[in-house]
């Protein structure tokens, strides 16, 4: 097989070109063929010449000693919810938390569950839907909320609730743009045998904290883009979720100024697009642009220098979920949107969904990134800091995912030898 694969100019997405390579699915004249020379001695395709890792760096089996064959038999759609909650305690059971909720996690902090129907009903009226994703408490003799909502939501109840603590509710976004058709794999990468769990944590940045902003699908991106290099062994370093976010809002024809790309104005396209963004641009480093800074402390030219040196480091693809498995067995991050619902809610310190809630699709969309699976639970990285679920991570039942109406950009790394 010829190592130097490339994107194509022509031809269907997913066919295999002339030269072994696969064409990307939506590059246009103006895609990474056009990209100068890096000036790091990558491939001026975003790619580089090492591969990606060894088999062994990804395969995760042995790390669940408790698991039976049957937890690694892929659902087919026949699982049912009590299947699904054997196979986590048999993977998960031995975590020191497993069972814990967002209401055992808050009473461990102190905090008394606050449950008032009359106040959850003009909750309710503010905002609704509030009350399947918000639970209240209160400590020190104040309420607080946590939970999620989308960001409307919040402001409707800032503005009705001035005397509640808001700030420990994460946000979520409406769908914007059209997903991109799930394409077939590359044949260099469909033929991967699939793993009985692969765990690419080892290769993630620390996880970040969005707030209560619409950059979730930068911070996923820009994890994608940490990770890519870590992968790869290039040199990497924090990067920018928000400058990505001002590149996202650039493209997107919708951008303003600074502030308003830290707050992530009405949120992200889905598709491939913001992935040739980063591929194409790259991102600059944190300290460029940290996280909370709603202005930059570099200038901006400093900025698109310093990202031309951290480019994604592999091809955007859009992938069904029966492929998910094989992109992540052959060494390469996923990015997923997906509706949320009570379940996010409802996560504590040991990260495993209810796969009996589906998300209902009225609470908004999230964006995270893919790093791994074992057996039918999916490992996601998330954005909301890392006393979020387990230090930051979460385990998405397959079946959740399937219901949650998901769009899954693989980012294709080097081929697997």
């Amino acid at each position: 097989m010829d190592d130097d694969f490339d994107f194509g100019d022509s031809g269907d997405p997913g066919d295999a070109g002339d030269d072994g390579g696969y064409d990307d699915p939506g590059a246009g004249d103006d895609g990474p063929d056009d990209l100068p020379p890096d000036d790091d001695g990558q491939n001026d395709d975003g790619q580089n010449d090492d591969p990606a890792p060894e088999d062994g760096d990804v395969d995760a089996a042995a790390d669940y000693p408790n698991a039976t064959e049957e937890d690694f038999t892929d659902d087919q759609g026949d699982w049912s919810a009590d299947d699904y909650q054997r196979s986590a305690e048999n993977l998960f059971g031995d975590h020191e938390f497993f069972g814990d909720d967002l209401i055992t996690q808050r009473e461990s902090e102190g905090f008394q569950y606050f449950d008032d129907p009359a106040f959850a009903q003009g909750f309710e009226q503010v905002a609704p839907g509030s009350t399947d994703t918000v639970r209240l408490f209160e400590r020190d003799g104040g309420l607080s909320a946590f939970g999620f909502v989308t960001t409307a939501a919040l402001a409707l109840l800032q503005l009705r609730y001035t005397g509640l603590d808001l700030s420990n509710l994460e946000v979520t976004v409406p769908q914007k743009g059209e997903p991109a058709p799930p394409q077939p794999l590359p044949p260099e990468f469909a033929g991967v045998a699939e793993k009985d769990a692969v765990d690419l944590r080892r290769f993630c940045s620390p996880v970040g904290d969005q707030r209560q902003t619409s950059r979730c699908a930068a911070f996923a991106w820009t994890h994608a883009v940490e990770t890519s290099r870590n992968m790869l062994n290039e040199e990497s370093t924090r990067l920018s979720p928000t400058y990505s976010m001002l590149q996202f809002q650039r493209m997107q024809g919708d951008a303003r100024d600074y502030r308003y790309a830290h707050e992530g104005g009405d949120g992200t396209v889905s598709g491939i697009e913001p992935g040739e963004v980063l591929a194409r641009q790259g991102t600059c480093r944190q300290e460029y642009w940290p996280d909370d800074a709603e202005t930059p402390v570099a200038r901006e030219r400093d900025m698109d220098q310093d990202a031309g040196a951290h480019r994604l480091q592999g091809t955007p693809w859009p992938i069904a979920l029966e492929d998910v498995k094989k992109a992540l067995s052959a060494g390469c991050p996923v990015q997923v949107s997906m509706n949320t619902g009570p379940a996010f809610m409802q996560v504590g310190r040991d990260g495993v969904f209810n796969a009996a809630e589906a998300p209902s699709g009225r609470h908004g969309r999230h964006a995270m990134l893919i790093v791994g699976y074992t057996g039918n639970f999916f490992i996601v990285k998330n954005s909301w800091g890392a006393d979020w679920g387990d230090h930051g991570y979460c385990y998405i039942p397959k079946n959740v995912l399937a219901a949650s109406e998901p769009d899954f950009i693989a980012v294709l790394l080097r081929p697997p030898a």
